[in-house]
């Protein structure tokens, strides 16, 4: 075995998939994750984590890929990123329902993202809820998602498994323009891009220090939020509301006043799209 293997020399991207797991598996030993694999090419990191629900195996287990032929975004649209330009990263939970809200895995995924990108030295990054990633971007300061956060859960009895992907724009891809969303942003449009692996490695450290159970999580949540404060314009299933988005609850929905001072409470689950005004 090449002696490179056997030590903890920094990996990067430009390493072959096995050496990157060794390190990452390494690195993030007493951050509390299961099994860390690293693929080439899968159909989408989620749903190979979803065909492991029914194991405990499942619990923080970690699967990152370099390319997604199948992924998803919010309510299935695709996710379209070409090889090795995003970080495509899914983590798995076991959870009690009785014990825990399961929203707050995609939240803290979320938060974890952000608060690793800050300490990268990208500060402009913030949480649009429920759980993308966006800058505002120059010259009118209208918002580009960065990144996005897309949870799916699977229930037997009271217990859960929970699959949480993150895809996160690294480098410009030329696929942008066919993302459905306005404005699409990457880590090199803001400066020096970090090394993937190193990326992965920041925001998971990140995440296996979040206490779900802990009030405090929710602390944190709303001071990385972009969306508190904000005059916005949110369609669900039901119906359409306007207002100013004024808080987020323990369970992780949104508290909207609209302009007659009535406040409406929005689930994540219900949301179709939100949009400043």
């Amino acid at each position: 075995m090449n002696s490179k293997e056997t030590d903890n020399t920094k990996a990067t991207e430009k390493d072959s998939v096995g050496l990157r797991v060794a390190y990452l598996t390494k690195t993030l030993k007493n951050k509390g994750f299961g099994q860390i694999s690293w693929v080439k090419q899968t159909g989408s990191t989620n749903t190979d984590l979803l065909e492991k629900t029914g194991s405990a195996d499942i619990d923080r287990m970690v699967v990152i890929a370099d390319f997604q032929t199948s992924g998803k975004g919010r309510r299935d649209r695709k996710w379209v990123a070409e090889p090795n330009s995003s970080l495509l990263m899914s983590v798995g939970f076991l959870a009690d329902t009785e014990k825990i809200n399961l929203g707050v895995f995609a939240s803290g995924l979320s938060v974890a993202t952000c608060t690793a990108l800050h300490s990268l030295g990208f500060e402009q990054a913030r949480i649009k809820w429920p759980n993308d990633i966006v800058v505002s971007t120059p010259p009118d300061g209208e918002q580009a998602k960065l990144a996005g956060v897309l949870a799916q859960s699977k229930l037997v009895r009271n217990s859960a498994s929970v699959v949480v992907g993150l895809g996160i724009n690294v480098h410009p891809s030329s696929l942008r323009d066919s993302v459905p969303e306005r404005r699409v942003v990457s880590l090199s449009d803001l400066g020096e891009p970090p090394d993937r692996v190193h990326l992965a490695e920041t925001i998971l450290s990140s995440l296996g220090d979040i206490d779900f159970r802990n009030s405090s999580f929710w602390d944190t949540y709303r001071s990385l939020s972009e969306t508190i404060g904000q005059h916005v314009r949110v369609t669900t299933e039901r119906t359409a509301l306007e207002g100013i988005a004024i808080d987020i609850t323990k369970s992780g929905s949104l508290l909207l006043e609209d302009n007659e001072g009535a406040t409406f409470e929005v689930t994540s689950g219900d949301l179709i799209s939100l949009r400043l005004l």
